[in-house]
């Protein structure tokens, strides 16, 4: 019985195109098998997939239903969602190979906190019988800190 391989014709082309590599017939079944391993391969936005295989990540436009590559995309064409999907999968960080991009995306932009006036505090009146004098400055410095983060 002859075994099929996952991928649509088109798709061949495409890896050879856009990767540079051109898969035997084992390496075809192996991917094939990857694809349903959720270890190494992260479901993107709509039909879209991340899979890595053999020390480098694809992305790819799939059928879910039976897990058939239509197409291979270039790393590059990972949009925003699923950039923002690979930055928080385990699995990705886990391997550690940014293929995407992801990790050194710039941050969001944030919103900056009007200015805040520093609160100061003061100690109750201790001598240094009663504490020596660098551990009072120690928790003045210490409670000052905490007042001007709240």
């Amino acid at each position: 019985m002859k075994r099929t391989t996952p991928f649509a014709h088109h798709a061949l082309e495409r890896v050879c195109e856009r990767y540079g590599v051109r898969f035997s017939q084992k390496q075809k079944q192996a991917f094939g098998r990857m694809l349903s391993h959720p270890k190494y391969a992260i479901p993107l936005t709509r039909n879209r997939l991340a899979c890595y295989f053999e020390g480098k990540w694809y992305l790819l436009v799939c059928t879910t239903s039976r897990y058939t590559v239509q197409t291979f995309l270039r790393p590059e064409d990972a949009n925003e969602n699923d950039k923002h999907i690979l930055r928080h999968d385990e699995r990705y960080l886990k391997i550690n190979n940014d293929a995407f991009h992801v990790l050194s995306a710039p941050p969001l932009k944030t919103t900056e906190l009007p200015f805040q006036r520093k609160k100061k505090v003061n100690l109750p009146g201790l001598t240094e019988s009663e504490l020596p004098h660098d551990e009072i400055q120690s928790a003045e410095s210490m409670l000052n800190n905490f007042c001007d983060e709240k």
